[in-house]
């Protein structure tokens, strides 16, 4: 049991205090959190002196660990443009523990992300939630299956119109990922009963049928992300749109879906058409009108380090900065299933916190002096 004292402490919350401070139990989970806290006595205290403390920023989309920094096309696994359809890949299988990229965003306040296989595929496959710090891809994981990935727009179109084989426009697409819900569906209603019949793109999408996990559609255009909502519809699966560049266009439409919306990476150059769009206002305008809104990095498009100023643009472009920090931390939480864990200087969650020189939303000038992750230190700056 170890204690943090004379710390400001924000988590976009309601946890709000000038000189606050919080109590972690053996097991790593916050016991306490108070203004003034006084530790009980006997108990190891670490005086902040006066630095900010907030919880550890979550990445909602990323593809670190699964594209090495600074390696070639062997180390880049992102997609395996094979097929249409690959909902039996999961991405966990392709992570490095050893990507200097994970040390360099835990070095940047961010503790977990969703790692997510890539758009070259309608369907591409299951993302899990990893903690950025460990040895192995079995002591970083927080959640094995967390959403499997679905892409409309260019890039399915680009990737396998390319070579002559469907889908090769956008009703093309949409054909692909309906028929294939459907296929899972009726799996699901009447499954193989021996090895023969045996399916594992439709055993995979079964967690989708269930419920279990979220269809994580990738989406730019307005369009798009009408026709995603449109197709997924009949099958009430839960739903998440990734990116939404043009979300900001179809408010009324997405908060009657009631959908939440990863934007991002808005920090990125607009290298295609569907990006025409693409501003930190997205954000902003979702936040505003109550739609659970998170702002991702999609690593290695942007890099996943600059989390905290991803989300400090969008305060400059007017949102409120709880709002924001909610954006890389209890939003995205709340997206991928661990609120209840993590994203909140909250009693009861894992002490995934960060201690920084000052407020990193609004300081450029801020860093990271110490990171803990489940009340262990696994960071600190020399």
């Amino acid at each position: 049991m170890w204690a943090l004292v004379n710390a400001r402490l924000w988590d976009g919350q309601g946890v709000s205090y000038e000189r606050g401070g919080l109590l972690v139990d053996d097991d790593g989970r916050i016991q306490a959190v108070e203004g003034h806290y006084q530790p009980p006595a006997g108990v190891p205290a670490i005086d902040a002196r006066g630095a900010w403390c907030l919880p550890g920023l979550i990445d909602a989309h990323s593809h670190l660990g699964i594209t090495t920094s600074g390696e070639g096309p062997a180390h880049q696994d992102v997609n395996e443009p094979t097929d249409a359809v690959t909902a039996d890949l999961r991405a966990i299988d392709g992570v490095n523990p050893r990507d200097p990229a994970i040390g360099e965003a835990l070095a940047a306040g961010v503790t977990a992300a969703f790692i997510t296989i890539g758009s070259a595929n309608v369907i591409g496959g299951i993302g899990s939630v990893l903690h950025l710090a460990g040895e192995t891809v079995e002591s970083m994981l927080m959640v094995q299956a967390a959403g499997m990935k679905a892409a409309l727009g260019e890039n399915p179109i680009r990737i396998h119109g390319g070579q002559k084989r469907r889908p090769a426009s956008r009703p093309g697409v949409a054909a692909v990922l309906r028929e294939w819900l459907e296929r899972a569906r009726r799996y699901q209603n009447d499954p193989p009963l021996d090895w023969k019949q045996y399916d594992p793109k439709l055993e995979a999408l079964g967690l989708v049928i269930r419920r279990d996990i979220p269809l994580r559609i990738h989406a730019h255009r307005a369009d798009d992300i009408l026709t995603a909502l449109r197709v997924v519809a009949p099958y009430k699966v839960r739903t998440v749109i990734d990116h939404g560049t043009e979300a900001h266009l179809i408010i009324d439409e997405l908060k009657r879906a009631d959908v939440p919306v990863v934007t991002g990476p808005s920090f990125a150059a607009r290298s295609k058409a569907e990006l025409r769009q693409k501003g930190f206002w997205t954000p902003v305008a979702l936040a505003r009108a109550g739609i659970l809104t998170a702002i991702a990095s999609d690593h290695p498009v942007v890099p996943a380090e600059y989390l905290a100023l991803y989300a400090g643009l969008a305060v400059r472009e007017g949102m409120d900065p709880d709002q924001a920090l909610a954006a890389v931390t209890g939003n995205p939480a709340k997206i991928l299933g661990i609120a209840d864990r993590v994203g909140s200087l909250q009693v009861g969650r894992e002490a995934d916190i960060v201690l920084w020189s000052d407020n990193p939303l609004t300081h450029l000038t801020a860093k990271a002096h110490t990171v803990w992750i489940a009340g262990r230190p696994v960071w600190e700056r020399g």
